[in-house]
């Protein structure tokens, strides 16, 4: 599993994630770390639909299954999200990277009652 923090969450939410979840053979990148320069949502999700690997993307942008599309891009490049409440944007950065890891294997779960490919955390 892959997990991609977009511009909407901290580089310090991805590479606290990342030191936890590599043990286990995943990895967290925030999107900083793509080789894309100032990509726009659609571009960052083609570019992940081509990587082939099973992904999920935590944002704090609720534009992606708001706006049509991003919906369909995102849709379509078989990616799965969890888009963060607004809290978290006031939330201290360690209590954020807490939740984070102590939501990982839920993260690694569909979710419950749901056919849609994002959950709202």
């Amino acid at each position: 599993m892959k997990v991609l923090f977009d511009n909407c969450t901290s580089p310090v939410m991805a590479s606290t994630l990342h030191g936890f979840v590599s043990n286990w053979g995943h990895a967290a990148i925030h999107i900083r770390d793509l080789p894309l320069r100032h990509p726009t949502d659609i571009q960052w999700m083609e570019y992940l639909a081509g990587d082939r690997g099973d992904w999920i993307v935590v944002t704090g942008d609720h534009r992606i299954h708001r706006n049509r599309p991003e919906r369909v891009a995102f849709s379509q490049a078989r990616l799965k999200g969890v888009v963060l409440a607004a809290a978290y944007q006031k939330t201290p950065m360690h209590r954020c990277c807490a939740v984070i890891v102590h939501q990982w294997p839920s993260l690694l779960t569909p979710c419950p009652g749901s056919t849609r490919r994002y959950c709202s955390k």
